[in-house]
């Protein structure tokens, strides 16, 4: 079924009924399940999951050291998943483009690319964001997030706003905002084989930072995601 919706966009009204009525065949054979489990950590029980689901947080799974186990008793299907977010201590992150492909570039004020990690302090820069599908379908409902490094701070999300940004000539709109501290999200539909964005940050801050990677989820399908670009910037004086 992934797969075909992978491929296709428009199912008959004939193929969308059958698909109910077998969505309708796994709601009743799970509504007969009478499955029920134990969550433990290191061997102590830190939750239990009967009628309702149960989430549990990093204050009841934080420091295992022999690992989270997962005991289900009765019968029927259990399903649960695994959410977590951050930048790790040391660094390091898996890159990865599945079915989507997202890079980040910088540039001065002027459209000259930005080489190297090194910028100097009180310095704009413009990133650049591209987003693209390895595939025909389109994907909606995607959120792309730029981890900033601590050195930078957002001067100003839309760039068509900065006096100069004429070299800027194939920019699209994201569907909206959402901007923070210590990164930006921006929420876009996919239409098109490749789409930029762009967006003005300032060095701020002399020392030297880790960068979070840039990555796209589609929000409704952890399956299309791509992460890409982390590392370390040094903010310089003048």
């Amino acid at each position: 079924v992934l797969d075909k919706l992978k491929t296709r966009y428009w199912f008959s009204t004939q193929e969308l009924s059958f698909s109910f009525l077998g969505l309708g065949k796994l709601a009743r054979q799970a509504a007969g399940s009478s499955v029920t489990a134990d969550i433990r950590v290191d061997g102590r029980t830190v939750g239990t999951m009967e009628a309702n689901p149960v989430k549990l947080t990093t204050r009841e799974l934080g420091g295992a050291t022999h690992g989270v186990d997962i005991v289900a008793h009765g019968t029927g299907r259990l399903y649960y998943y695994w959410e977590a977010e951050g930048i790790s201590a040391s660094g390091a992150y898996k890159e990865e483009d599945n079915y989507l492909k997202v890079r980040k570039r910088f540039f001065d004020r002027e459209g000259r690319p930005l080489t190297g990690n090194t910028f100097k302090q009180n310095d704009l820069i413009i990133v650049q964001l591209t987003l693209e599908r390895t595939f025909s379908t389109d994907v909606d409902n995607i959120v792309i997030t730029d981890m900033l490094p601590a050195g930078f701070e957002i001067e100003n999300p839309r760039t068509k706003e900065i006096p100069g940004m004429d070299w800027i000539k194939n920019e699209d709109s994201p569907t909206a905002l959402d901007i923070r501290d210590d990164r930006i999200n921006l929420f876009v539909d996919l239409q098109s084989n490749r789409q930029v964005y762009y967006y003005a940050v300032r060095a701020v801050s002399l020392g030297t930072y880790h960068m979070g990677p840039v990555s796209a989820d589609a929000m409704y399908n952890g399956e299309y995601h791509s992460y890409n670009g982390a590392g370390t910037i040094h903010v310089v004086p003048q």
